[in-house]
């Protein structure tokens, strides 16, 4: 149980309690996890070490009515989980992956493209020492090169942010509907 867990579900069993009272109770269960946090426990530790919140809250409030806690263990829903695995697959091997990986194989070429304008005045001065010697179209061709590099780069830059937010998007969707309600 985390502390989010733990405070609601003692919230809900002091319901009978003044809201005053209750509010400084929880303040001071609050207190101890945050303790608890920074001496390097976790929150389920601190939790068992404070024990079954139904059992604090009868000590705090008497033996009058609890209800029932707000929340119950996630049940497992099999079938759901199977057919939700299968159709994400199938979904993801057909049409995902052969989609990003087209948009990610032109993004490497976006980004082999602006790479090679930037190197094109080292590809000159090869060219000029071991080929042909000296040319000065070759060389206009090479600043011309390192031009179409600087356009190019803020929009290598802008599609990279792009296809990765998007990657990721899909990534958390993917697991969302995976995961299931909560």
């Amino acid at each position: 149980m985390n502390k989010l867990e733990f405070i609601e579900t003692l919230r809900h069993y002091l319901s009978s309690m003044p809201e005053e009272e209750r509010n400084e109770l929880l303040r001071d269960y609050d207190a101890h996890f945050m303790y608890g946090l920074q001496n390097g426990k976790t929150e389920a530790d601190i939790a068992r070490e404070l024990g079954d919140p139904l059992t604090l809250a009868r000590e705090a409030v008497g033996d009058h009515f609890l209800p029932p806690p707000p929340w119950s263990p996630p049940r497992r829903d099999i079938p759901r989980f199977v057919g939700v695995t299968i159709a994400l697959f199938f979904l993801n091997l057909m049409i995902a992956l052969p989609v990003f990986a087209s948009v990610w194989a032109a993004f490497v070429a976006l980004c082999a493209a602006t790479v090679g304008a930037f190197l094109s005045p080292v590809a000159f001065v090869a060219d000029s020492i071991f080929e042909s010697g000296f040319a000065l179209h070759k060389l206009f061709v090479a600043i011309g090169s390192i031009g179409i590099g600087m356009l190019l780069l803020p929009l290598v830059r802008f599609v990279g942010k792009w296809l990765i937010f998007a990657t990721v998007k899909y990534g958390q969707w993917n697991y969302k509907i995976w995961r299931g309600r909560s």
